[in-house]
């Protein structure tokens, strides 16, 4: 019987099938009989197949946002639906997952391992300026404290803005950094077909980046993402369009991992 993590990694591939797919239109509805068979399709390989193996995250307020957006998706194929609305329901669709995912993975363990994953690595390891270590140092602490005080969301922005600092500190830290700007995921500028200067990357560019160089896993790239696109939430605009927020359960699965992530970057 395949276990939980290996369905949902399905659903992941399937979901990233149909956005790939779906990108590739041109024109601004979805209403051809292919396109909307192929979202059938997947809807119907979650209701069908996955969710019943998912049974003991039926009440995870993830799954439940899951669960509704494959509902809602599966209501948009039997309508001409503009594409637009079709991808930043994948794209949210996808997230869950990903953090349905890292629920998954990390709910055996027993708080005070969680507790101890959380520790700071050693960031003298990638970073000899002991000026920049007492700020990610500082910043570290400020996030745990605002994790202690149900601050969720706030220590969720932190946790981004610690990562793109690891990211960059990473590639400062390389003699040579051609390899960098040779990533076939490095962002370039349209006109001259060269890497943009570091100053000009996203948090998205350094984590895609990485993962190309393999200095962080699948999994650390997958988080990664996720702490880019709630980040963005510090804007109360998006978090009310989007309808989502930092609970406790989302802040401590992206502490546990983020701070594991650190650790690959450290480590790199």
């Amino acid at each position: 019987m395949k276990s939980a993590i290996d369905v949902i990694d399905e659903s992941l591939s399937s979901v990233s099938r149909l956005r790939q797919t779906l990108a590739k239109g041109r024109a601004k509805q979805v209403s051809g009989h292919e396109e909307q068979s192929n979202v059938k399709a997947t809807c119907l390989s979650w209701f069908n197949a996955h969710r019943s193996t998912l049974a003991s995250l039926h009440e995870h307020v993830v799954f439940q946002a899951i669960d509704r957006s494959f509902q809602d998706l599966l209501e948009f194929s039997g309508r001409a639906t503009s594409r637009s609305k079709y991808k930043s329901e994948l794209k949210h669709l996808k997230s869950n997952l990903v953090r349905l995912r890292s629920h998954v993975a990390i709910a055996p363990s027993r708080e005070s391992e969680t507790e101890r994953e959380c520790r700071p690595p050693e960031f003298a390891k990638l970073i000899a300026d002991k000026g920049m270590q007492s700020i990610l140092l500082r910043r570290w602490d400020e996030t745990e404290k605002c994790m202690n005080a149900g601050a969720y969301l706030a220590a969720t922005v932190l946790m981004g803005s610690l990562l793109e600092a690891l990211l960059l500190a990473r590639i400062n830290a390389l003699n040579d950094k051609s390899t960098v700007f040779q990533s076939k995921c490095a962002p370039t500028n349209p006109k001259t077909g060269k890497a943009k200067p570091l100053q000009e990357w996203t948090l998205n560019s350094y984590i895609d980046v990485a993962h190309d160089l393999k200095w962080i896993r699948r999994a650390g790239r997958d988080v990664g993402v996720v702490l880019r696109d709630y980040r963005n939430f510090i804007h109360p605009e998006k978090e009310f369009t989007h309808g989502v927020t930092v609970d406790e359960s989302d802040a401590r699965i992206f502490w546990a991992i983020f701070a594991q992530l650190s650790e690959q970057i450290v480590s790199a």
